[in-house]
Parts: structure tokens; sequence; C-alpha cells
């Protein structure tokens, strides 16, 4: 079966009931944007005229805040010092509550800080303040502790390893063979060079650059993917490891298992701004989607996708499911409103319950997955009343929505618990739901019954309105302004 939209998006939806545990080198990922314009007058280097600093987690970190982002319930384990940019990681996980975070405090240890600065969106320099000694066996032990006490509870174990120091490998291989005791699936992205150490991980997650090093250079930059995919092969199998994955930039994702059989997933075309934390993207993909009981080539073919809109973002970025499928190009339903009128009343004839939701669904994220499965739950057909483009900016402002109609309720109809969308110009849905009479209304917030459009109709009908809780943590303007 070829990967589609639809395929991808109850990927996506299945991902919501997982629990992901992240373990390795976490980081503060810092970006100081600026404009050059001068030559400084004490040494030939340019000036910066700073004009905006963000931060956000780097490392393990953003690899959780990706799986958090994709809707998954994250527990992470990492090292940070007692300083600063310590405060400022925990501060900024924080703002995610899918993340149950267990900081493993290294007194005296600064906490690994990347900061990069850019002129015109390009980097000029990058600076990191760390230490990237092994930490004590006392923080060995007590991270040792931290981690497996959550492992009754996980899908997934994911270790993020930067070589910063948190996974000396006496712990690395501790961790594994705690993991595997618990008959816990693995998923590791390496950056030691002796892929040995992470013997007996189910999947190994490399790039090109790591590959060779690993395979004493016989995987050259311009190697074919038959040869690439052969050296990868060859180390799962001599490392006990089911399969790696190659990230190959431009040219895609290659799956490798240990048995000798490969699976390439081209890069699809977009442009590149910034490769920061795409790799960690890649991961929480993986990881969502392996947690979800996905095939490999799948989990392959979605990760690419996630890739590629990584990829188009500045700084340290996540993605949502919104914008995955928003890259597959999916294709635009029927959407007016006599088409969709006509279909509820047959399914009414045939003795179905219709619900009604409705909403502007920008950058679809795990708020309103959860509230439209919900929504699903109370009926039998779903129907989604969308916003129009004009209908959004009257609401949010001219710079919203972010995705056009079309592509809104393309991804709307590719869930799996969506039966049909409907898109109103209106700044209100009550025309709409007067036409198709729906059932149930199900809204998302802190409504009262009175306050909600269509709650009389639907109650005249003899049917029901339902509140359902906002899921915290996730909103679109937080996705703008992150």
């Amino acid at each position: 079966m070829n990967f589609d939209t639809a395929n991808a998006a109850a990927l996506l939806c299945a991902m919501n009931a997982k629990t992901v545990l992240v373990v390795g080198d976490i980081m503060l990922d810092r970006f100081v944007d600026g404009n050059v314009t001068r030559i400084s007058p004490e040494a030939p280097v340019p000036v910066l005229g700073q004009t905006q600093m963000r931060q956000m987690a780097g490392g393990a970190a953003n690899a959780a805040c990706n799986l958090a982002q994709l809707g998954l319930q994250v527990r992470l384990v990492g090292v940070c010092g007692d300083d600063l940019a310590g405060n400022d990681l925990i501060d900024e996980l924080a703002a995610y509550p899918a993340i149950q975070f267990t900081p493993i405090i290294a007194t005296g240890r600064p906490t690994s800080l990347k900061t990069r600065f850019r002129a015109g969106g390009q980097q000029i320099l990058r600076v990191d303040d760390e230490v990237v000694g092994d930490i004590t066996e006392a923080q060995a032990d007590a991270f040792f502790t931290q981690a497996t006490a959550a492992l009754d509870d996980v899908d997934l174990v994911v270790i993020s390893d930067y070589a910063k120091g948190a996974l000396p490998i006496s712990l690395l291989k501790r961790l594994i063979t705690a993991a595997k005791a618990k008959h816990k699936m693995l998923l590791a992205d390496p950056k030691l060079a002796d892929f040995s150490a992470y013997e007996g991980v189910d999947i190994l997650t490399p790039n090109l650059a790591e590959l060779q090093l690993a395979s004493k250079g016989d995987t050259a930059d311009d190697a074919t993917i038959k040869a690439i995919g052969a050296a990868a092969s060859g180390l799962a199998k001599a490392h006990d490891i089911n399969g790696l994955l190659t990230t190959l930039s431009a040219r895609g994702l290659l799956y490798s298992d240990n048995a000798g059989n490969q699976f390439h997933d081209p890069a699809s075309a977009c442009e590149i701004f910034d490769v920061s934390g795409a790799g960690d993207t890649v991961v929480a993909a993986i990881s969502g989607a392996l947690a979800a009981g996905a095939k490999i080539e799948d989990t392959v073919q979605l990760a690419n996708h996630a890739a590629g809109v990584a990829v188009g973002k500045s700084g340290t970025a996540t993605v949502v499911a919104g914008e995955i499928l928003a890259h597959m190009a999916p294709a635009t339903p029927a959407t007016d409103w006599q088409s969709i009128a006509g279909l509820c009343s047959s399914w009414r004839e045939g003795g179905a319950k219709i619900a009604f939701a409705n909403g502007c669904f920008d950058l679809l994220h795990p708020g309103h997955i959860r509230l439209l499965q919900e929504a699903a739950s109370h009926a039998d057909r779903l129907v989604v009343g969308l916003n129009s483009d004009a209908s959004v900016r009257r609401l949010k402002g001219s710079s919203r929505p972010i995705q056009s109609g079309d592509v809104r309720s393309a991804i709307l109809a590719a869930l799996p618990f969506v039966s049909a969308v409907v898109v109103f110009e209106e700044d209100t849905p009550f025309e709409l739901i007067s036409l198709l009479q729906p059932d149930v209304i199900v809204k998302g917030g802190d409504y009262t019954i009175d306050q909600i459009v269509g709650a009389d109709i639907v109650a005249a009908r003899g049917g029901r309105t339902i509140i359902i809780p906002t899921v915290a943590g996730h909103s679109t303007s937080r996705l703008i302004t992150a």
C-alpha cells in the first residue's frame, strides 16, 4: 500500500496514546540575530547589530519537544548544571505539559549551551559553552535510577547521544540492558564512532558522516545508495542491531536491516533554511511511529516528510501533524454545503448519528486532534465546519491563517475519524448547523452551553452539546511565536 496522506494521518493520530522515554545529552540552544553593516575597527571581523535573541531546548531535550508536539507523552532524563542556562532550559521545557522532565543536577558543571550568531538568517559564528567529560559515577547512578524507574510506563526508549558526557559507555550499556530486560523497543541517535557501544538497540540513526566514521571510510560522500546500505547493514549485523536508519541530507533516508535489506526514501524538494535540530525531528517521528506500531517503510516516509518541514524553519525547530500532512500535498475534498447536506441526509436515513465540530484548525496540532477524536466518539459520523480564509482573518487578524482553506480542509479530511469537511464564510456556523441538523455539537474550551452557537438547534432535535477541555500546551498562536 502506498503511504499517502490518509496513512500518515492515521499514524499521527495513533501516536497520541503513546509514551516515550528520552535519555541523553540535553542542552540549551540560543540564537542571536542581527545585521552586519560594518567591519570592526579593532579586528577584521564583522560587527553584529543584535535585533533579537531566542532560545529553545536542544539535543535530547529537543527530541523530547518534537515528540510532545507530535502528541506523545514524554519522560525526559538528562543532566544540567545549577546555573542560569540550566534554569532557562528547565523553563523552556516547562512550556510542554506533555514532558515530565527529571533533571540530574550536576553542581559546578555548566549546562551545555550553544549560541549561534546569525546575520541575514545565515550563521556567522557558533559559541559552545560546555564541559564534555563524563559525569561522575554518583551522577551516573542517579541518572540510571531515574531512567529505569520510568521504564514500566513507556512504549519505547530513545537514547539521544551527543557525546557531551551525560552517557558514559558504562551507563549507556546499563540503560540498554535494563530496557531490553523490560522488552522495550530501543532507538539510539549515535555520536560515538564505535557502534559497539549501542549493541542490542533496535534502530540506530546515524547521519552519513557518522556512518563513515563507524565504517572507517568505506562510504564516501558520493557513494551509491547500494554501497551505503551495504556498509550500514554490515554494521547492524556486527553489533546486534536490527537496523540502521541513515540520514543522507538531500538524498533522503535509508533504512538498512541486519539481513542486508534496504529501503530508501528520497528527500522531497524543499527550501533548506536551517538544519539545526532536524535530526531530532527525524528521531521523534521515527520513535513516535514505531511506538504506534507502524511498519518500518511507513515510519521512514513519515520521518522524511517531518524532516522536510523542519529544515524549512529557522532555529531548532519542532513540527506538528498539520505541517507534515501539508508537506504531503493532500487532495482537497468537496466542502460545499449542498454536497455535505446530502451526505448528512443519507447518513441520517441509514440510522447514523451525526456530530459537528467547528474551528479554524490552522496548523493542526495534538489539541485539535484530541478534540476531533473525542467529538467522533459521540456519534457515527463527524462533520467538521471549517472557517474560510476570510472568516479566519476577521477572527484572528490579517496574518492568519498560516495554511489556506484548501490545505486545512484536505488535512482534516485525511483524519480517519472525520467523515466530511464543510467550509463556511460567516463568523459563526449558525446557518450551517441549521442546514446540517447534527445530533451532537462538540466544542473545545471553557464555554458554557448557552455560549455555543447552534446548541439550541441540537437541543430542539433532542441532541446534546458537549464541551471538551482544551489540551494544555498546544495552540496555533504558540506555534507561530515559538
